[in-house]
């Protein structure tokens, strides 16, 4: 059999193996309990079996001696001592590092010719079924004195519910035991009963089992590139599906009925494939999250540091383009963090504070954007010496005496710009928070930040729920149509019935009263360079679109509205020097190019 064709789910399936080795290994440095063991066991285990039916014999023979290392860990003839600990973090790594060589073809991707001489004898697996009875007292503790009388008979594989889930309240007393080895039913059951409060005990041939009928989630995989050409299509569609509706209201004549209910049924089931593309390609942020528990773990130990991670809103969803795209963002904000914002424990310990730092990395929702931030509780940033340095390299003048939040991201973000005194292999090459804002504006996003001196600082990335579409305030200044983000639109009002007499802010912006609230006034005509006709203002005047962005607002001054509908969106690759404007670009149903207005950089 070619198993060449199956290496990639191998290599997929075994890093996502690691990466839950490596949540189980700080659980393990954490608390020392033998739960997580079993967790780094059942990983190695199944990376060896995956490997072996690959071929690939360094990886097999790399989880074997790591299955080896960690079987008396997990029986307890092993103290978890710190030499056993690291011992561990390091078998790790290789094994990390075989799979990688094996990726990168360093092994042979095809199985050799050996053949055994005679078939490999039958695993006597089975499972043992157990219910509890009803009003046991502590089914937890029960169930864990009904595993220990198993795993003495035989070889315990796997347990559903898994073990570390039976001291939550949700546990009921319903348990299977997945077991290898030749002890006698009879003797099973007899040994489990003798656990006591136990009402049933069944034990059945782990093939008949699996051949049962289960309610189970069925999954599949699926290359991301065919998600992409998916979403691609259904993007298209959307755009001729508003077209046949525009062509159907500009006929002449009254419409045939068949014709019109055809087209609101195809309209429908557009928007209905359009959304199931969209939710096939959400996944949790937890897929990006996970990834860096260790990470920061081996880099504050390299730097000398104490750092612990907490991670919040794992389950909030992004796209996958989107998921994708944030790791690198993500990692230079960490770094960042644990280079120049975590104090060592001496320094933190001096000025009162604990000797291990927090670093918290949290994802939200907030109205149709998802908001990721990177914090910690460490020096903050200077601002006097960052306003120095940049004052120095000609990036603000010198009469500026402070820099608020967002002037001092600006000078953070500029390309080259940097606070190190030497470079590292973490930072000093002044490409970090650069890197980092480049990348979030391309995703049509922004960055903030806010920092108090001693108090820490805080990343702050919002970006879009997904790239693929949204719903759009679709308005005309001068010549050109402009897409406005619907969920960034508070109101839509008559310019005409508003206060539109001079006045100033404090950033000596000119302002306009809305509702009673006063709020910057924004000519996009202006600030787009658009042309302005005078035939504007008597066609059907001008509007205010009062927009919110991260609890700022402001009135756009436009000069038509068109339409509220959903768009296609599509990315806009950030040129050094160009407008920054807008954050992406559609197409609209008659064939019609906008830009997607950035209400971030507008307000």
């Amino acid at each position: 059999m070619d198993t060449s064709r199956y290496a990639a789910l191998f290599f997929t399936e075994s890093r996502e193996h690691l990466a839950a080795m490596d949540t189980a290994l700080l659980a393990i440095e954490q608390d020392r309990q033998v739960a997580h063991v079993d967790t780094l066991f059942r990983g190695m285990h199944t990376i060896k079996g995956m490997a072996a039916a690959m071929a690939f014999e360094a990886v097999e023979q790399v989880a074997h001696a790591l299955e080896a290392r960690c079987d008396p860990l997990r029986r307890g003839e092993v103290p978890l001592t710190d030499y056993e600990i690291a011992a561990l973090f390091d078998g790790v790594d290789r094994l990390r590092a075989t799979v990688d060589d094996a990726a990168n073809g360093q092994t042979a991707l095809t199985p050799t010719a050996a053949v055994p001489s005679s078939p490999p004898s039958p695993t006597n697996r089975r499972v043992v079924e157990i219910r509890l009875v009803a009003d046991c007292p502590l089914p937890g503790v029960r169930a864990v004195l009904v595993l220990a009388r198993v795993r003495s008979l035989l070889t315990v594989r796997s347990t559903q519910p898994p073990e570390a889930t039976w001291a939550e309240e949700k546990f009921d007393g319903a348990f299977a035991i997945t077991v290898e080895g030749d002890a006698e039913e009879r003797v099973i059951v007899e040994s489990v009963r003798g656990a006591g409060d136990v009402a049933r005990v069944e034990v059945v041939d782990a093939r008949d089992r699996e051949a049962a009928p289960t309610q189970v989630a069925r999954t599949v995989r699926i290359d991301a590139s065919r998600l992409d050409a998916l979403l691609d299509l259904a993007g298209e569609l959307v755009i001729t599906r508003d077209r046949l509706v525009r062509a159907l209201e500009a006929a002449d004549g009254p419409p045939d009925r068949q014709v019109q209910r055809a087209t609101r049924e195809t309209a429908r089931l557009i928007s209905a494939l359009h959304t199931e593309v969209l939710e096939a390609r959400m996944l949790p942020v937890r897929e990006v999250f996970d990834r860096f528990p260790r990470l920061v773990r081996d880099t504050a130990r390299e730097l000398g540091k104490e750092v612990m991670l907490s991670t919040e809103g794992q389950e909030i969803a992004l796209d996958r383009s989107l998921l994708d795209a944030i790791g690198e963002p993500l990692l230079h904000l960490l770094r960042n963090a644990l280079d120049h914002g975590m104090e060592l424990p001496d320094d933190r310990e001096r000025v009162g504070k604990p000797r291990s730092g927090q670093l918290v990395l949290r994802a939200a929702r907030d109205r149709a954007s998802v908001v990721i931030q990177v914090q910690d509780d460490g020096r903050g940033i200077d601002r006097d010496a960052v306003r120095t340095r940049a004052a120095a390299q000609g990036l603000i003048p010198d009469s500026m005496t402070t820099l608020s939040d967002e002037a001092l991201l600006n000078v953070l973000a500029h390309p080259g710009f940097s606070m190190a005194t030497h470079v590292s292999t973490l930072s000093g090459r002044g490409v970090g928070v650069d890197v980092v804002n480049t990348r979030v504006r391309a995703l049509g996003g922004h960055l903030e930040l806010e920092t108090l001196a001693g108090a820490g600082t805080v990343f702050t990335l919002r970006l879009p729920v997904t790239l693929a579409i949204a719903r759009a305030v679709i308005v005309r200044v001068g010549t050109s149509l402009y897409a406005i983000p619907a969920a960034q639109v508070v109101e839509v009002v008559d310019a005409e019935q508003r206060d539109l007499s001079p006045g100033r802010d404090a950033m000596q912006r000119e302002t306009v009263t809305v509702r009673d609230h006063l709020m910057p006034l924004v000519d996009l005509a202006v600030l787009f360079d658009e042309e302005i006709l005078p035939a504007t203002v008597a066609d059907g005047g001008q509007y205010l679109a009062v927009v919110e962005s991260a609890g700022r607002r402001a009135a756009l001054l436009v000069d038509g509205l068109v339409a509220q509908q959903d768009i296609v969106v599509k990315g806009l690759d950030p040129v050094r020097g160009g407008s920054h404007w807008f954050s992406g670009a559609t197409i609209l149903g008659d064939g019609t190019p906008a830009l997607i207005v950035d209400v971030h950089r507008v307000v």
